[in-house]
This record gives structure tokens, C-alpha cells and sequence, in this order.
């Protein structure tokens, strides 16, 4: 079975990527300058435009933000760890993501749309007890995976391990890490791995980090959503990189 992808800008990048699409769905009345690049786009490839009544969207609707369009995809298609480092090569930069349960699918869509932004690889998951990527996830990445290559591994540790291996430095995002991020060398290959919503990272998934990093916040709240960690430590990593070069 495939997935519904929602909203204009989401369903715009998955054509422009050549995600293979079913039919698009769009509401009645519903125009724009997406809209028309979205009906061009869809002609070229031969992808069937169908006008409905916008409560058929509604009904279909996950998180009932579809603007006035949805794409029926063909289901989402991981990438294996072995091809990521087979296209990263030898390089000396690289960002791979890895997010330990993250439960919320809108989270691992925010993530990855930061990731993509970011220049990273790809994006690491679990395989069991984590949310994968589904109409949500395409949602909040607003396009962002169908670019960005996501592993699904049924051992975290495992496979941050063989990063490792793989001349990866591995550091966590932690409320009582080591170091303030911008002190911690974030360049290089890198894998940074965020925990998840309640608990963050699981005691095995630490031990197996080579350093902790905290973000230190400095109002009333003590913590900070996944989505918005993991973007900052993503762009910690682009700007040391640019200091590097």
C-alpha cells in the first residue's frame, strides 16, 4: 500500500524528485502558481490530475493541512547503510542523523527537512518502536524526502557502529553532555544522534557515542523539541565547516 502526500509544496518537490506517483488529487476551485507547476509537472510525466470535492480531501487528510491538493505515492523506499557510505566515499566531510525512537512522525519529517537543508547524507532510524516515514513525515519535510536518502536498521548501535568504522565520529545531544555544542568539534563525518521525545537516548545508544553534547537554555522551559535540537546541531556543523575550509 502507498502513502498520501499532502500540501502543495510537499507534493511539488516529490514530482520535481520523480517519486513515482499514482494520482494527484485536487480540490475543486483550488488555484495558485504551485497548483499550475504541479498540473505542468504532473502532464510531462503522465501522472493522472483529478479534481474533487475538498471534503474527499478532508476525509483522506491526516493532519487536515492538505491545501487543496494530495499525491497517492508508491511506499517509501529506505536506502541501506552499505549505499550511504558507498556514495559518500572517501570524502572527509559528512552528517548522517540518527534519531534513537523518535516517536512523532511530524518530528522525523521536521528533522529531515533541517538534515536535508544541512547537506546531510541521510538519516538513520530504527527499525522497531520508532515512528518511519509516512504522510506526516512527507508533510512536515515539505519536500525534503525525496532528496534525502533515510536508513532503516534493526539495530541502532550496530549500525552507529559501523559508521564508526567507517571514520565516523559519533556525538549525542544530551540535557547533561560533556560540552556545549559550539565548544565540541562538530565537523568532519559526523554522526549526531538525537534521543527521543521523553526519554532521549537510551543508555546503550550513550555508552556507544564518542562524546555528549548539551544545548544550554537559558529561560523558563527545560528542554527543547527533538526536531529543533537536531537543527541546531545540524547547522553547528555547517557553520564549523565553513571555518574549517
Amino acid at each position: 500500500m502507498g502513502s498520501i502526500v499532502e500540501g502543495r509544496n510537499s507534493v511539488l518537490e516529490i514530482l520535481r524528485a520523480d517519486v513515482p506517483v499514482g494520482v494527484i488529487l485536487v480540490a475543486t476551485g483550488t488555484k495558485g502558481v504551485p497548483i499550475e507547476e504541479i498540473r505542468r509537472i504532473a502532464a510531462s510525466r503522465g501522472v493522472e490530475v483529478r479534481t474533487v470535492s475538498r471534503s474527499v480531501l478532508d476525509e483522506r487528510s491526516v493532519r487536515g493541512a492538505h491545501q487543496g491538493v494530495m499525491a497517492e505515492v508508491a511506499p517509501f523506499e529506505y536506502s541501506s547503510l552499505n549505499d550511504v557510505l558507498s556514495n559518500v566515499g572517501n570524502r572527509e566531510r559528512s552528517l548522517i542523523i540518527a534519531l534513537d525512537h523518535v516517536a512523532d512522525e511530524g518530528n522525523l519529517g521536521a528533522v529531515a527537512r533541517s538534515a536535508e537543508a544541512a547537506g546531510a547524507d541521510a538519516l538513520l532510524l530504527p527499525k522497531a518502536r520508532a515512528a518511519g516515514v509516512g504522510p506526516t513525515a512527507y508533510k512536515t519535510s515539505a519536500g525534503a524526502l525525496a532528496y534525502l536518502p533515510v536508513i532503516l536498521e534493526p539495530n541502532l548501535v550496530r549500525a552507529v557502529e559501523k559508521l564508526k568504522d567507517a571514520g565516523y565520529w559519533v556525538a549525542g545531544a544530551i540535557e547533561s553532555g560533556e560540552t556545549v555544542f559550539w565548544e565540541a568539534q562538530l565537523t568532519g563525518r559526523l554522526v549526531l544522534v538525537v534521543g527521543s521525545e521523553g526519554s532521549g537516548l537510551s543508555r546503550l545508544t550513550e555508552r556507544t557515542c564518542d562524546f555528549t553534547v548539551r544545548l544550554p537554555l537559558a529561560g523558563h522551559v527545560d528542554s527543547i523539541n527533538v526536531a529543533q535540537a537536531a537543527t541546531v546541531l545540524a547547522f553547528e556543523w555547517v557553520r564549523q565547516g565553513k571555518a574549517d575550509s
